[in-house]
């Protein structure tokens, strides 16, 4: 029993009377009648329900993202995820709510609030509502798409032989098709899996338009070749398929862009639809991990080919929207792929892209058809070419002439390192900066001298501040390369300023040059820009002048004036020219001599060189003993075996060089090795003996041949 008021007479207030109890019972109840009632939880909570922020759905997830997303919408729902997306859990049946807390509500919304966030370079937040129990049928509907795509990809490509060597294992056209039609067949089931960094069609359904070899690779070749770890052509073809040409192009081009291009070579230099084509996509073995980057770039695999192709090589350019954009010459693996011809400056280059709707291409000199035109009637095989060439956009392969190695770009950083040092196995240089500087000025030169043609007899108006520009930059990429000893160029039909442009340009460490200047609107005065451009250390010239029809003997004396003609080799075609003919005939008897000369030093040296006799006519081989023998595999072992700068080994080293570039590139390590040194030593001989000729006696100037006195 609680106790009184007044029990014990002590008088307690009363609680309605308090201040405090008053204060408590306003904040408890706004009745005094439950004021006897003790407090609830309820009473003592303190803020309200509405106060409180609201509940988020359990089916509603916030994600972030960090630039390139990977998801693809219809509406705003995701109907597909890969890359970041997939990785943070974004499902196939989502819907997506709002983008960087803006609401969206159609695909526009959802691919521009996207675009804008992405560009930001920051972490953006999207809000999701996960599908209502629709994730699991799409994700098995996706699964079992995917797996009725792989069925049907490996029943209409199964395993047909194994091709053991890469280097055999080139790509026919009409196998090339066979592929586009599969494509085309069936690309619309893909989508593009490329980050929007790479690709600005990211996240889209494929089509033939911008489907690339990263999409190919992605969806055919590397599903149909994983069972058996082969290489595609080995799904395609029953055998050995050895290449005729080595293509290099950019990964991102399309597809059908890039056939277009091949079929374009095809067609215009009269190749048959079976010449293989070694393109990488289809040739590697890409399931297992062989490394394409060799200390000695002569064995890696890529060297391999070329040598089957005969360095043959075809460039394929990309359609970029301007030439500051051109992408193929910024990839670190196609600059590395046209190093490798650097040592055969003489083998075809062609330079092809897609462009304006149709595939254009520029050729190593002239077709077979526009040589024969050229051989019946003059002037007119060069005026086909130039039209034929005419439609090329030389300004997108204008980036190969500030070419820079260190620069390219690659799928992996490491690729670079390795290539730069596998690239100092072509030069005599030890330094990364001088290796680069050497193999970045010999590639400019080797694409100026490719684009030659285009840039002068090829354009419509040399006058135009452009076209002078374009050409002064070719010749100065020409005479950049400081250690190239030969050169070829088919320069027909140049006018006299471009003749004089390309003198400037001449290396300056030559020692044979042929020029090809068929029809040319040369003046006698212009021989002396070719006179003064010669190097001194000239071994071999040749000079084609057929047709051009305002040279005479003034110019050729000029020229002559500055030959060496106890030192150099000297061969001119005068033919249809102002030229005398006894000046003609001066030059066709010197032509026969040297070679006559030629055939009869060869014969010395490998008689010299094996230590035996060899004979030439016919009537004497039946009193000799006959034995065939494969002479640079013996004269090599000759070359290898002489310690010092003996006679017989300079007779081999001799004999091989006169056998031509293939015979010096059949030798082994060691001989191969040997000659360089050789060489070096009879350069330096040589090198003495002159300085001591000019010490004691100065030797009489060669004189051209006269002209006959007139009357």
């Amino acid at each position: 029993m609680a106790p009184s008021a007044e029990q014990g007479g002590v008088k307690l207030p009363s609680l309605k009377q308090s201040a405090s109890a008053g204060a408590i019972a306003q904040k408890t109840s706004p009745t005094g009648a439950e004021l006897g009632r003790p407090a609830s939880q309820a009473d003592l909570r303190p803020a309200s329900k509405a106060d409180s922020p609201p509940k988020v759905p359990d089916n509603q997830v916030t994600v972030k993202f960090r630039g390139d997303h990977g998801i693809t919408f219809e509406g705003t729902r995701v109907t597909g995820s890969v890359l970041q997306a997939w990785m943070l859990g974004v499902r196939p049946g989502w819907t997506v709510l709002t983008i960087a807390n803006n609401p969206v509500q159609t695909k526009e919304d959802v691919e521009e609030q996207l675009a804008a966030a992405v560009e930001t370079e920051k972490r953006y937040e999207v809000v999701f509502m996960k599908g209502q129990g629709k994730f699991g049928t799409e994700a098995k509907e996706k699964a079992e798409k995917e797996k009725r795509q792989l069925a049907k990809l490996r029943k209409e490509y199964r395993f047909q032989a194994s091709i053991e060597r890469v280097e055999h294992r080139g790509t026919t056209f009409s196998q090339l098709e066979r592929v586009h039609g599969y494509l085309e067949e069936n690309c619309s089931g893909w989508v593009d899996h490329l980050p929007a960094k790479i690709s600005r069609t990211s996240g889209k359904p494929l089509r033939m338009d911008f489907l690339n070899f990263h999409h190919l690779n992605n969806y055919m070749i590397l599903p149909a070749t994983k069972p058996r770890k082969c290489a595609f052509v080995e799904m395609l073809a029953n055998g050995s398929q050895p290449p005729s040409w080595f293509v290099s192009h950019w990964w991102q081009g399309p597809v059908t862009s890039f056939m277009e291009c091949v079929k374009k070579q095809i067609t215009t230099r009269a190749l048959s639809f079976d010449t293989s084509h070694w393109i990488w996509a289809f040739a590697c073995r890409q399931h297992q991990q062989v490394c394409e980057i060799t200390q000695d770039p002569k064995k890696a695999s890529f060297f391999k080919v070329l040598e089957t192709c005969k360095y043959n090589m075809l460039l394929v350019l990309d359609q970029a929207r301007s030439s500051s954009e051109s992408a193929t010459f910024k990839r670190v693996w196609c600059g590395f792929e046209a190093a490798l011809c650097l040592d055969h400056p003489a083998a075809p280059l062609d330079i092809a892209i897609f462009h304006g709707g149709q595939a254009e291409l520029l050729i190593h000199g002239m077709t077979e058809d526009e040589e024969k035109i050229e051989m019946q009637q003059p002037g007119r095989g060069i005026r086909a070419k130039v039209l034929r060439e005419a439609g090329f956009p030389i300004e997108f392969a204008e980036a190969g002439l500030s070419i820079q190695l260190e620069k390219g770009e690659g799928s992996k950083e490491e690729d670079k390192a390795s290539i730069v040092n596998s690239l100092a196995g072509l030069t005599q240089q030890t330094e990364e900066a001088a290796v680069l500087a050497e193999v970045n000025s010999r590639l400019q030169a080797l694409f100026a001298a490719a684009l030659w043609s285009r840039a002068s007899v090829g354009e419509k108006d040399l006058r135009k501040p452009a076209a002078r520009q374009r050409l002064s930059k070719v010749a100065s990429a020409l005479r950049g390369d400081h250690t190239r000893k030969s050169f070829q160029l088919m320069a027909q039909g140049v006018d006299s300023e471009s003749f004089r442009t390309l003198a400037e340009s001449l290396p300056p460490g030559l020692q044979e040059l042929t020029l090809s200047l068929r029809c040319s609107t040369l003046k006698s005065e212009d021989m002396d820009a070719l006179a003064k451009a010669l190097p001194k250390q000239m071994k071999e010239l040749r000079l084609d002048f057929t047709r051009c029809e305002s040279l005479t003997d003034a110019g050729i004396e000029r020229l002559a004036k500055c030959l060496n003609f106890e030192e150099t080799l000297v061969y001119l075609k005068l033919a249809e020219t102002k030229v005398t003919k006894e000046v003609q005939d001066f030059y066709t008897e010197m032509a026969f001599k040297n070679e006559e000369n030629g055939a009869n030093g060869t014969l010395k040296n490998v008689s010299r060189a094996l230590g035996m006799s060899l004979v030439v006519d016919a009537d004497q081989i039946g009193n000799c003993r006959q034995k065939i023998i494969p002479a640079v595999n013996v004269l090599g072992k000759v070359l290898a075996a002489d310690a010092g700068a003996g006679p017989r080994g300079i007779a081999a080293l001799r004999a091989i060089s006169s056998f031509g570039e293939k015979a010096r590139q059949s030798l082994g390590d060691e001989a191969a090795q040997r000659a360089k040194e050789l060489e070096v030593q009879i350069q330096q001989a040589e090198a003495d003996r002159k300085a001591k000729a000019k010490a004691t006696a100065k030797a009489p100037a060669a004189k051209p041949p006269e002209k006959p006195a007139e009357g």
